[in-house]
């Protein structure tokens, strides 16, 4: 055996792992030592106390609190943050019987019956969203421009909605708009107040009246 040979049978490579994130994550440096938030104190911060909601970063009546809303004591200040702790510490009282208010239905949106995204107005922004299937397809045909054609409005009309359109003397491709002044301009041709007091058209006015509750609650006015 020769003298190389010897030498490389007895050589070991040296590897050491450059890599910025070697397998089992990041190099990590020296733990981090939470230390208590009362001034003067040295004592580990172990126990978690949240601030005021004036205070917090992320206010959001109903949700957990996040870790920067937390202040961090020893048992001994934690327990003297508790007994004087005030949650509308900060807060005015607007600002508390708005809380209140909000908080009789768990801090969420409401909205009147027949509103909201499933009411009249939910139905209509669907109709007109370019990510559902009925708006893409508007969007596709119209050329992108949002603008529906009057035949393609007029076709897409319910039997109810086109029966309101025909007492009130509309085209049934009317918009909203449209619906609204035709709505004005009648109620005050047959309202007894606005014709010199003739009651004989008052039947008129309920037909208009009931024609427009209809539209309004599709969505259309």
């Amino acid at each position: 055996m020769s003298a190389a040979e010897n030498y490389m049978r007895g050589y070991r490579v040296k590897f050491v792992d450059v890599r910025v994130n070697p397998p089992g994550g990041r190099r990590k440096g020296g733990a981090r030592v939470q230390r208590c938030e009362s001034k003067g104190c040295d004592e580990l911060g172990l126990c978690k106390a949240p601030k005021p909601f004036a205070a917090r970063i992320h206010q959001l009546p109903g949700e957990r609190v996040s870790e920067q809303d937390h202040h961090w004591f020893c048992q001994r200040h934690a327990a003297e943050y508790n007994q004087s702790y005030d949650f509308f510490d900060g807060m005015t009282e607007a600002e508390i019987t708005a809380f209140h208010a909000s908080a009789g239905f768990g801090h969420k949106p409401t909205w009147k019956v027949g509103g909201g995204p499933i009411g009249a107005a939910g139905r209509a922004a669907r109709m007109n969203n370019p990510r559902g299937w009925r708006g893409a397809k508007d969007w596709i045909y119209n050329g992108h421009s949002g603008q529906v054609a009057p035949e393609q409005r007029a076709a897409s009309r319910t039997r109810l909605q086109i029966r309101a359109l025909d007492e009130m003397g509309l085209p049934h491709h009317a918009e909203a708009a449209q619906i609204r002044e035709r709505y004005g301009v009648l109620v005050k041709q047959y309202h007894p107040d606005s014709n010199g007091g003739d009651r004989s058209m008052e039947h008129r006015l309920t037909v208009v009246i009931r024609a427009f509750k209809a539209l309004k609650a599709s969505g259309l006015a």
